[in-house]
């Protein structure tokens, strides 16, 4: 059974944007959506995690409970690399969306 990360909870530093996200509170599931481990990082340890694990590695539930949430990749504004989520090819809030901790 595979297990991926699931995004549940963020907390942000000096803005409002993405890039400004500087803790991801996790939950690593299953594909039944059992939790197996939970855990927080900084911005910069949640982009190294998808820069070795791969772009289906990191998820984050959509704000509507009865969507599909999406994909987190690591995206650069040229200064620094942070991370938002993408679903059917364009880029979306639900990190912004998230719960504030």
């Amino acid at each position: 059974m595979a297990t991926t990360i699931k995004c549940v909870a963020r907390r942000m530093a000096e803005g409002n944007g993405h890039e400004h996200i500087s803790h991801l509170w996790w939950e690593r599931v299953d594909d039944a959506n059992v939790v197996h481990s939970s855990g927080v990082c900084t911005r910069q340890e949640m982009v190294e995690f998808i820069e070795k694990n791969g772009d289906y590695s990191v998820w984050c539930p959509d704000k509507n409970p009865k969507l599909k949430g999406a994909w987190v990749r690591v995206h650069s504004n040229g200064r620094i690399k942070y991370v938002q989520t993408v679903a059917d090819g364009r880029t979306t809030d639900n990190l912004l969306s998230l719960p504030l901790r």
